[in-house]
């Protein structure tokens, strides 16, 4: 959850996650105990008693939607300034559901009570009933324009903001002048632009490793500052309970337990916070040119390079895969590939078997996958023949097909009557 940063004075926070729901840790992430009282909110449009099968019924219904992200987790947070915490937040939804669509979505959640005042998350299925998916774009700036309504509406003070001046025009185009007169007088549109000190997802990462991102940015700047090439910055950070490893977009810096962190972005924001000089990505993969690592998230012992297994402080299997959590994920929380092959590879097996394992795999998956998966495997013209046939009868317009119609996803019907509107 986002705390407000020292001197700010913010009144309405708000963050948000898009995802694919996979696995039960979003409601774990829920109902985690830190946090005084948790109470699950009443779901709509979702019949399991517990937000562990709720979250499952929203991926299982986003199946026919064009995405690989098919849920949006979104919170609210009303600070002290604003009195009505439950009036600002009932406020702040609706607001959040006409902006984006998602009135007749279905969702669940939970509200936490946490430093003496309530906040709400939100888990929403993006689908919608036709395979439509609800459109994200700039959501961070919506979802601004949002909070500084709701200020405006609870007596609040304005909060600077990057996207001031784009929120003000746009207020003025949707007829809410009033807010946007209020921004102008409170000069958060020439105020400077503030800087979060971690992003929404660096947030949970932090949370759920309870490593603190500024201690990690503070030991690799002090290692990158004690090196002066590839091999001595990589002893300077073992030296500091730290590990160095090849990662999905580059070298990364993997922490005690396990979870790796882009090494390019760890300097340059330590560099940046420290004294304001600027540590280019460039620099630092200058610096780390010619040096052999192991790939993160290596579990059958394979290795991009010589062995270096023992650093980081992280537990450690006798083949060199880290046991704990967080681990084989890059700085982005995800799936780091595994040596040259990928985290998939067969491990230089030449028996055909993990090629007979991949197929029972896809031939498990649920129909309306594999459907998806063969109209993405079809010859372009035909592709977007069905695609032209399924927009038509999302639409509602009358069409001749041979043998009889067909549903959206292009299987005929059992009845062979013609469809009409």
């Amino acid at each position: 959850m986002q705390e407000p940063r020292p001197g700010r004075e913010a009144a309405m926070i708000s963050g948000a996650m898009r995802g694919r729901g996979e696995g039960d840790a979003l409601a774990k992430h829920l109902v985690k105990p830190e946090n005084d009282e948790v109470a699950v909110i009443v779901p709509r449009g979702l019949g399991s008693p517990d937000l562990k099968g709720q979250i499952r019924e929203l991926v299982a219904m986003s199946l026919g939607g064009r995405t690989a992200e098919p849920i949006y987790h979104c919170h609210c947070n009303p600070e002290d300034a604003i009195a009505d915490n439950a009036g600002a937040r009932r406020r702040w939804w609706e607001l959040f559901e006409r902006e984006f669509g998602l009135g007749q979505q279905p969702y669940c959640g939970a509200e936490h009570f946490k430093h003496d005042r309530r906040h709400e998350h939100r888990v929403y299925g993006l689908v919608r009933p036709d395979g439509r998916v609800i459109d994200l774009r700039h959501d961070f700036a919506r979802r601004e324009k949002i909070s500084r309504i709701v200020e405006f509406e609870h007596g609040a003070p304005a909060v600077p903001s990057k996207h001031a001046r784009l929120i003000e025009a746009t207020l003025r185009r949707e007829g809410r002048t009033d807010v946007a007169d209020w921004l102008v007088a409170s000069g958060t549109l020439d105020a400077e632009r503030p800087v979060a000190a971690l992003s929404p997802q660096e947030r949970l990462i932090q949370e759920r490793t309870g490593v603190r991102l500024d201690d990690l940015r503070t030991a690799t700047l002090a290692a990158w500052r004690a090196s002066d090439d590839g091999a001595s910055f990589l002893a300077a950070l073992r030296a500091r309970g730290l590990d160095l490893r090849e990662g999905r977009s580059g070298a990364v810096v993997v922490d005690g337990t396990g979870t790796a962190h882009l090494a390019t972005r760890l300097v340059g924001a330590a560099a940046r916070r420290e004294d304001g000089t600027r540590i280019p990505a460039a620099a630092v993969k200058e610096r780390l040119a010619g040096l052999t690592l192991q790939t993160h998230g290596d579990g059958n012992g394979r290795q991009a390079g010589p062995d270096h297994r023992g650093a980081g402080g992280a537990a450690q299997a006798p083949g060199g895969a880290h046991q704990c959590p967080g681990s084989g994920r890059d700085a982005r929380g995800e799936v780091a590939l595994g040596g040259a092959g990928g985290a998939h590879a067969d491990g230089g097996r030449s028996d055909g078997s993990a090629h007979e394992r991949a197929l029972d795999r896809l031939a498990a998956r649920p129909g309306a996958a594999r459907l998806r998966a063969r109209l993405r495997l079809m010859p372009r013209d035909r592709n977007e023949a069905l695609a032209d046939r399924i927009d038509a009868i999302r639409h509602r317009q009358p069409i001749a097909m041979p043998g009889g119609p067909l549903d959206i996803w292009g299987i005929p019907y059992q009845s062979n009557a013609r469809w009409t509107a």
